[in-house]
């Protein structure tokens, strides 16, 4: 099984993660991690659907 591609992180989901891991301590700091990973492999899927939908090449860092 390989492993999916995601997109990289934005400076946004940089500062969610900062926020929940350091000024949250109350959050499991495993559960924001795999929050984050979730969120990115959908996004990356919704990315794919998108430019398979309008029939346009994958980027190169999404292509496997």
């Amino acid at each position: 099984m390989t492993t999916p591609r995601l997109i990289p992180l934005s400076l946004a989901e940089i500062r969610r993660l900062l926020a929940r891991t350091l000024l949250a301590a109350v959050t499991c700091v495993e559960h924001v991690l795999a929050w984050s990973r979730f969120r990115r492999l959908h996004q990356a899927r919704a990315l794919i659907s998108h430019y398979r939908r309008r029939g346009d090449p994958l980027p190169q860092d999404l292509r496997m």
